[in-house]
């Protein structure tokens, strides 16, 4: 039995479908939602797929959820955290009660979605908890694999919304530094074939695979994109990136449902590094621009 972490979101979901076109058995944890009209529990369960309820972060959950699994895919953690602590909740502390659970329940096989751009010293506290949650994958005695995509969309776009807020403001949109730092949009089933073709593939052992889509946009290069699509004419204004802490705090007081740690992540590269890394499946080379207007479509 396999376990998916996070199986009711965009990564998630289409991980479950390919799990489902190789016939491998799978167990979904999931917070479920608020409303029964909008759940895909059902749905889960119609196609076979083995659901357990519940918060993550709970220990008596994921031991219920890791009972009888010999696999784990944690593709968990919103992109949303309304605070520092949940944030390091979601991003780090989990991933090390999971790592333990999972030995404990005699799990072999550990595959754990990160994110490009996670470093130790990262300018975003998400990127800096990403990385530490990867030193505790690598440091448990199972078989891992650290997946690294960059920000992935597919009906949605997360990293879009978070930036949805920033990009309604008035009459300057603001961009820390120099707007220069480097992003990879990837389509999600690129990621997901990647990380399902991975799990029972024995030269995926101990990798660490990064995953970005066919074009880099600088900062600065993808808002002038997403403008463009979204007809804003709101003219861009640079900020030191000295003073972009100070700033984030501000929009968090002034901006509705802004993430944390925005002014970090557009301050960083979440861009591919490695370039002759071999893959365990071939990437589609579907960009950001053949989906885009559906996805804006759909805020």
């Amino acid at each position: 039995m396999i376990l998916v972490l996070g199986g009711s979101g965009l990564l998630g979901s289409a991980i479950l479908k390919h799990l489902q076109r190789q016939r491998y058995p799978a167990r979904v944890l999931t917070r479920g939602m608020g409303d029964w009209r909008s759940s895909n529990i059902p749905t889960l369960k119609q196609q076979g797929t083995e659901v357990v309820v519940g918060d993550m972060t709970d220990p008596g959950v994921l031991t219920k959820a890791i009972s009888g699994c010999t696999a784990v895919i944690h593709a968990g953690g919103s992109f949303f955290q309304s605070n520092p602590d949940e944030m390091k909740s979601v991003h780090l502390d989990v991933v090390g009660e999971l790592t333990r659970i999972a030995e404990l329940g005699g799990v072999q096989r550990f595959i754990h979605v990160s994110c490009l751009g996670a470093s130790e010293h990262s300018l975003s506290t998400m990127m800096q908890y990403k990385w530490q949650a990867e030193q505790v994958v690598k440091d448990a005695p199972f078989y891992w694999t650290i997946v690294r995509p960059s920000y992935f969309y597919g009906a949605s776009f997360p990293f879009l919304n978070a930036l949805l807020p920033i990009l309604k403001l008035k009459p300057v949109i603001p961009v820390p530094g120099s707007g220069l730092s480097e992003i990879e949009p990837v389509f999600v089933d690129d990621v997901a074939n990647v990380i399902v073709q991975s799990l029972y593939n024995r030269g995926s052992v101990s990798k660490v695979y990064e995953i970005g889509g066919p074009v880099t946009y600088t900062i600065l290069e993808f808002i002038d994109l997403i403008k463009d699509f979204m007809k804003i004419k709101t003219p861009l204004m640079h900020i030191p990136s000295d003073s972009a802490d100070k700033t984030a705090k501000v929009f968090g007081k002034i901006v509705k449902n802004v993430h944390t740690d925005l002014i970090g992540l557009l301050s960083v590269d979440s861009s591919c590094k490695q370039e002759d890394q071999e893959l365990p499946a071939e990437l589609s080379g579907l960009t950001l621009e053949e989906h885009l207007g559906a996805i804006i479509q759909n805020l």
